[in-house]
């Protein structure tokens, strides 16, 4: 057995729902009949930190002196409460076995990216008795470089590192929100590969890591300026001039307008606690500005693939059957709300 102790560290961190994922699918690992070393989370934390010192230091302690509130059950983490009711959300999700039929886009025709990871990182095949894993959010992704971490694929170039391991020996690195957005991308039917078009509103640690993975992958690049712009790095032979783009996703701008008349589809990258049944929030996630939910889920699982357990990759739920889990696991948090 492996005992996961779980993170996410940056400041706002109170409504993040990957400790709900992480819970999520370890749980899908643990019901699954071939794997022989399960996984079981030790605990979750929600880490309120400004400097990348403070998120390590709890990577070391693994304890919160003053745990906060989580937004979907105004109870701090570690506290009873908010352990019975992530225990209730897992009741329902562990009986959902197929995605919900509004979320279940097939993929099969599109040729899918291969993610650029350094070949000669490798990680280890099998958890260990006691790991730890931790995802960095704003404003801590640009602040990790140390020769003691293993960069896995070119976080620390692009000074964006956002989901980290710990085996056992030693810290690993990747940064996932570029891949998750490639994914999300091809979940909504555009061939990255093929060379399609993504507009990047805005800058900063997820703009460059979404701007790499989308070169490397295969993708051309429109740049639109917002509050910060991206600079010159790996992607640059990638950017186009062009009114035309398949997808956009602004990260900092709230002053941009999107064209009306353009068919492009919208990802954002942000969300926010939802209302109403799992029908109308589904809903809401198949809308043409498709929710933060989406990337995050992508992500969630690109940490799984990369980092965490990428011994069992083909035992991982899809997009859609994750997405599906979510919903249904936060409906059941609103009703105790």
């Amino acid at each position: 057995m492996a005992e996961v102790y779980y993170g996410i560290a940056g400041k706002p961190v109170s409504h993040s729902i990957s400790p709900l994922l992480v819970s999520i699918v370890a749980q899908h690992l643990e019901q699954n009949s071939k794997i022989k070393q399960k996984f079981e989370v030790k605990s979750l934390n929600l880490i309120e930190a400004d400097s990348i010192q403070d998120a390590l230091a709890w990577g070391y302690a693994k304890t919160i002196p003053n745990p906060i509130n989580w937004d979907y059950t105004g109870a701090p983490f570690g506290k009873f409460r908010n352990r019975a009711l992530i225990q209730k959300a897992l009741e329902i999700t562990g009986d959902i076995i197929q995605e919900h039929d509004e979320l279940n886009l097939d993929t099969s025709a599109l040729k899918t990216a291969n993610f650029p990871l350094k070949r000669k990182a490798k990680l280890p095949s099998k958890a260990f008795t006691e790991e730890i894993w931790l995802n960095l959010t704003t404003p801590l992704k640009h602040q990790l470089n140390s020769q003691a971490v293993m960069d896995f694929n070119e976080s620390s170039l692009i000074e964006s590192v956002n989901v980290l391991r710990w085996d056992g020996h030693g810290w690993w690195s990747s940064n996932v929100d570029g891949c998750g957005v490639v994914r999300c991308a091809e979940l909504f039917g555009i061939e990255v590969t093929s060379g399609a078009t993504l507009a990047i509103v805005g800058g900063g640690g997820a703009a460059r890591s979404t701007a790499y993975a989308w070169s490397k992958s295969g993708g051309k690049l429109k740049l639109i300026s917002g509050r910060r712009e991206i600079d010159d790095g790996p992607w640059s032979d990638s950017i186009i001039e062009t009114d035309s783009y398949d997808m956009i996703i602004n990260f900092d701008s709230k002053d941009f307008t999107q064209k009306s008349d353009t068919e492009a589809i919208i990802l954002s990258p942000s969300y926010d606690v939802m209302e109403g049944t799992v029908e109308q929030r589904i809903q809401k996630l198949v809308s043409r500005v498709y929710d933060g939910r989406w990337m995050l889920v992508a992500q969630h699982l690109e940490c799984w693939k990369q980092l965490w357990a990428p011994q069992y990759i083909d035992e991982l739920p899809s997009i859609g059957l994750l997405m599906t889990k979510l919903i249904h696991a936060e409906t059941v948090l609103a009703s105790y709300a």
